[in-house]
């Protein structure tokens, strides 16, 4: 079951009940850590890689994906309306079952990043949130809807593979200027493990075989370069 909004991106069961889960989640964060006093939400299942590796906690590496920053309402408003634009039309191509099952490999993805990073830098420091899930999906789009028609801002016509490049650059940007507050290798760590899957190069028989269809391509190209008496071309607590 599909519900059209107008702005012309399907709000599909899944990703509804999803938003649903975050918005209902947040609430619950906001009134036992900002009204109660009572911290343990985030304590407990926030993303903390100390935890992780000392004390067991491997629930966080899929419970954080379900927490957002009390602290603002920008952290869940983003993410919940990405997940909207870009999680509706996969939801639409894979099926329910197929879009969950992405939508949580790629925050897992994102979540070994973080602990293998965060061992080493950062065990002490929390993260929580759905951004990791959220780009996994933004580049799971672009890869198979880079023709689509948009609208940015509902005037300007943008091909789909530019405009989820608008996400993607950001997060690059942020993290060349080290943003502070954002979990960086969660944001990458969530474009690699979406890019990954959707492209089936995480299979090494598939990555095996691109390389090498990859490496014919240029040998080809050589040997045509060669005959035609031309000359060869030239390669050369974050959230």
């Amino acid at each position: 079951m599909t519900s059209r909004l107008t702005l012309g991106w399907p709000l599909t069961t899944v990703v509804k009940r999803i938003l649903v889960v975050l918005v209902v989640t947040w609430v619950v964060q906001v009134i036992a850590e900002r009204w109660m006093s009572l911290p343990w939400i985030g304590e407990t299942l926030a993303l903390t890689p100390g935890q992780v590796i000392s004390d067991g906690r491997v629930w966080q590496l899929l419970s954080y994906m379900w927490l957002h920053s009390t602290a603002s309402f920008t952290h869940i408003l983003f993410n919940g309306l990405f997940l909207w634009m870009f999680g509706g039309t996969l939801e639409q191509r894979w099926g329910g079952r197929g879009f969950l099952k992405f939508y949580l490999l790629s925050g897992l993805g994102a979540g070994l990043v973080v602990l293998l990073v965060g061992w080493i830098f950062y065990p002490d420091t929390p993260v929580l949130g759905a951004s990791g899930a959220i780009y996994g999906l933004v580049v799971a789009w672009a890869i198979t809807e880079p023709n689509r028609l948009v609208y940015l801002f509902g005037v300007f016509p943008m091909r789909g593979k530019y405009f989820a490049l608008i996400p993607i650059v950001f997060a690059l940007a942020d993290f060349l200027v080290q943003g502070e507050g954002t979990s960086h290798a969660a944001h990458l760590g969530g474009l690699a493990t979406g890019a990954l899957l959707v492209t089936g190069w995480w299979k090494p028989q598939k990555a095996w075989r691109q390389f090498r269809l990859f490496y014919l391509r240029r040998k080809l190209k050589v040997i045509d370069g060669g005959r035609g008496g031309e000359e060869p071309p030239q390669d050369g607590y974050w959230n």
